[in-house]
C-alpha cells in the first residue's frame, strides 16, 4: 500500500484540474511538478508523466498554451491525478 502524507494530498489536490486555477502553464507549477514526479516509485508512470511534462514545458516556452494545458493534463493523468 502505499503511503501519502496529509501535505502529499493537499499537494496532489492543488493539481487536481477540480482545484486547478488557470495558472498550470507557469514556471512555478512546472517546479511542483517536477519535485511530485521525482517521489513517482512508479518508474513507467514516472516516465510517462516526465514525457509529457517535458511536452508542456516546450508548449509553454513556444507561447502555445493550448499544448502547454494538454500535455499537463496528460502528466497529471499519468500522476495519477485526474
Amino acid at each position: 500500500m502505499v503511503k501519502i502524507s496529509v501535505a502529499a494530498v493537499l499537494a496532489l489536490l492543488s493539481l487536481s484540474p477540480a482545484y486547478a486555477g488557470t495558472d498550470e502553464c507557469t514556471d512555478a507549477h512546472m517546479q511542483k511538478m517536477d519535485q511530485m514526479i521525482a517521489e513517482m516509485t512508479d518508474e513507467a508512470k514516472q516516465k510517462e508523466a516526465t514525457m509529457h511534462l517535458d511536452q508542456s514545458k516546450a508548449a509553454m516556452k513556444a507561447g502555445d498554451m493550448d499544448g502547454c494545458m494538454k500535455h499537463m493534463d496528460e502528466a497529471h493523468k499519468a500522476m495519477g491525478l485526474s
